[in-house]
């Protein structure tokens, strides 16, 4: 009699090696994960000066207005419209702006330059950070 398939002992280690493996690939993927939701808000963050500098040079001015608890951001034209919201504590990224503030304000005048003192925002999860400056004049630089 020829039997095809696996014995009750192979099956078993199969799985004992499996469960072997499984701790550090879950903790693998919990480092990517916070990695990728950290990376995700500061770029989100990024865009929102981008957004304001074109907004300003087109419509004359606009300001970038972000806010700590909860982690959002938007930019508003000259005018009052606002041209783009997001989001930037999705996954439970925290977000502390320059001198422990609530809540901040970038200004961008009709060139697209900044009209601010530098500011330092920074993305937190679970004790790691990413940081996003500002300069004087607007630029973006990530830390």
């Amino acid at each position: 009699m020829n039997r095809s398939g696996y014995s009750l002992i192979e099956v078993t280690m199969v799985l004992v090696i499996l469960v072997a493996l499984a701790p550090p690939l879950v903790g693998s993927a919990t480092d990517l994960r916070r990695s990728f939701l950290l990376s995700r808000a500061r770029e989100e963050a990024a865009r929102l000066f981008a957004e304001a500098r074109w907004v300003a040079v087109g419509e004359g001015g606009a300001t970038v207005i972000l806010n700590a608890v909860p982690a959002w951001g938007a930019v508003v034209s000259a005018v009052g419209d606002t041209t783009k919201f997001t989001e930037l504590g999705e996954g439970g990224v925290s977000l502390r702006l320059s001198r422990g503030r609530a809540n901040s304000r970038v200004r961008f005048g009709p060139l697209g330059l900044g009209l601010v003192s530098s500011q330092t925002l920074t993305f937190e999860l679970g004790g790691e950070e990413r940081r996003l400056v500002i300069s004087s004049l607007g630029r973006v630089s990530r830390r």
